[in-house]
């Protein structure tokens, strides 16, 4: 039997874990929590007081022939295929995935670790979208300003979902015409990729939410309450709500270039194999791979890992299909490719549905047991490469 060792617990490596035949395969999943939580809805936490009944126990999410370790990986030494745990443990392997995801670094903006503990954000955790929440209910007028620090988001539709649905909570709660919304962003429009933003930035308008491209923010002070950017430009806040820069995880890696200069493990974007290891695979947020950093991506990359590890021949084709709230009862999917532009699509009130039950259904799609109907509508919204269009022209899709 081949070893295989999955570092991480989210989606991508939950996922693998349960696609790899026991009988060929001896799975462990070396995670730092047994807590597997739904990340997404923490927006709905954050803008909607909904419930944070979002955590489901790692345990129960794997089948028993998995060995399910918990511990936090501080080491990864590729040359002697050895993974070395904070308990001191050593996994060894014959294959290893590495599905170690990406995380906040409010430290790398001065003022943003402040600002994340008096007013919270939607990225990082329950407690912190609770506490964004509490914000938002106490807020009774004044400026409030949303964008993302930094070039790389997980989950790239939020930062305009939460937008919206601050202008709608605001409106219900018959306090929009005393409170001003800033939406910024580093990209050159409201949404990155511009069918979407066809859709995203009249609705913006609209709703008299102002938008300022190509801020890229290098620090907060706290004591004026402004933000300012490396560009120049400032802006001034009552209520700041700002999604910290993401990296990789703290992992020490040997040979160091595998990761590049934000922790990014370097992947092979269509076999997934990282830089130089034909035993190696990374899939997931962890990756440097030029696609969103959605669970879709780490769905679809778990299922390729699992092919080619069966024998079979599978490629990532960077394939993206994010569910997009346009807070006002209709939704958009985020549809694209390597080859393939982003897609579209006419808002609808059955997109949204379709994103509120995927929250439902997460957890069979974890097991597998839905891959068939997944598969289906993944291959009946497949989008269309454009004629002469290369992987370098459809990159960073969503």
């Amino acid at each position: 039997m081949q070893r295989v060792l999955i570092v991480g617990g989210g989606t991508g490596g939950t996922m693998l874990a349960n696609r790899l035949d026991k009988r060929r395969f001896e799975v462990t999943l070396v995670s730092a929590s047994l807590e597997h939580m739904f990340q997404p809805s923490l927006l709905y936490v954050a803008f909607a007081h909904a419930g944070a009944n979002i955590v489901r126990d790692e345990r129960k999410l794997l089948p028993k022939h998995v060995r399910l370790v918990q511990d936090r990986v501080t080491r990864v030494d590729l040359n002697s295929r050895a993974v070395t745990g904070a308990s001191g443990a050593r996994y060894d392997y014959d294959v290893l995935v590495l599905a170690t995801g990406a995380h906040t670094a409010p430290e790398q903006i001065p003022g943003l670790v402040e600002i994340d503990k008096q007013f919270g954000d939607f990225h990082s955790s329950i407690a912190q979208a609770q506490k964004l929440w509490a914000s938002l209910d106490a807020f009774k007028g004044g400026t409030i300003v949303l964008g993302q620090a930094g070039p790389v988001c997980v989950c790239p539709p939020s930062p305009a979902e939460g937008m919206l649905l601050a202008d709608r909570l605001l409106r219900e709660k018959g306090l929009r015409d005393k409170c001003r919304l800033v939406f910024f962003t580093p990209y050159p429009r409201a949404y990155p990729a511009e069918p979407i933003n066809e859709i995203v930035e009249p609705i913006m308008q609209a709703r008299g939410i102002e938008i300022m491209p190509f801020f890229d923010v290098d620090k907060i002070d706290t004591a004026t309450r402004t933000i300012s950017s490396i560009e120049g430009d400032s802006i001034a806040y009552d209520l700041p709500i700002i999604i910290p820069p993401f990296v990789g995880a703290d992992i020490a890696f040997e040979p160091a270039d595998v990761l590049d200069a934000d922790r990014f493990i370097v992947t092979d974007k269509e076999t997934l194999q990282v830089k130089g290891f034909d035993c190696v695979y990374a899939i997931g947020d962890g990756t440097n791979i030029p696609t969103s950093k959605a669970g879709v991506e780490a769905h679809l990359e778990a299922q390729v890992v699992a092919a080619r590890l069966a024998g079979r021949p599978a490629r990532f084709d960077g394939r993206t299909n994010c569910p997009f709230d346009l807070g006002d009862g209709r939704g958009v999917f985020v549809i694209g490719s390597f080859t393939a532009p982003v897609t579209k699509l006419r808002p609808s009130r059955i997109y949204r549905l379709m994103k509120m039950m995927f929250g439902w259904s997460y957890w069979m799609m974890l097991s597998g047991w839905l891959d068939p109907m997944i598969d289906l509508f993944f291959w009946s919204t497949k989008p269309r490469p454009r004629s002469g269009a290369s992987s370098a022209q459809a990159q960073h899709v969503s």
